[in-house]
């Protein structure tokens, strides 16, 4: 989750007992579905989308944790390298 809240853009908090993480989105300046159909498209990482799970979850994205460690850590240096498409967006 540490690594998470470091992609530019991104705010993590750790999870308390789920196997989720939730990310605020928000400074990306993007949409969260926007951000979704992104991560998916350009780099293969599932990601879904907060308001599927009612309003207050407008800004964010929800990841699930439950994968081997080397599967997620591929998974955070794949959105870290596409995140540049939202950095030039917010910059």
């Amino acid at each position: 989750v540490q690594s998470l809240a470091k992609i530019p853009g991104f705010r993590c908090h750790s999870p308390e007992g789920a196997f989720y993480a939730w990310a605020n989105i928000e400074d990306t300046g993007r949409p969260a579905e926007e951000v979704q159909k992104l991560l998916l498209e350009e780099v293969g990482v599932a990601a879904i989308a907060g308001a599927c799970f009612g309003a207050e979850g407008k800004n964010y994205l929800r990841f699930s944790l439950v994968s081997a460690r080397h599967l997620l850590e591929d998974a955070l240096d794949r959105i870290e390298r596409v995140s540049v498409k939202w950095r030039a967006v917010t910059a």
